[in-house]
């Protein structure tokens, strides 16, 4: 699913107009990245957390070449699902 399909189930969900939906879509996501990128934790009752982590520099290899490489720190955005979307996907 992407950010035009979770807006056109949010229209129909809800009987609003999908340019509505689509801006309430596009909100909720601008408000996320901006929350992470200040590097606050969201978390999201029943759904899970959305989290940003720092990944240490190491040592690599480049496999064209078999050359050493150093590979920088970086950060990465990482989601763990909550309570009940972990239940729910694990219901047999």
């Amino acid at each position: 699913m992407n950010k035009a399909s979770l807006a056109a189930e949010l229209a129909a969900e809800l009987e609003i107009p999908k340019v509505r939906a689509t801006v309430i879509v596009n909100t909720v996501f601008g408000i996320l990245h901006d929350t992470l990128i200040e590097g606050t934790k969201v978390t999201i009752s029943d759904f899970g957390t959305f989290q940003i982590s720092e990944r240490k520099a190491f040592k690599g290899i480049n496999p064209k070449t078999g050359a050493s490489i150093d590979v920088p720190s970086r950060k990465v955005a990482v989601f763990r699902g909550g309570k009940a979307l972990r239940k729910a996907l694990n219901a047999e």
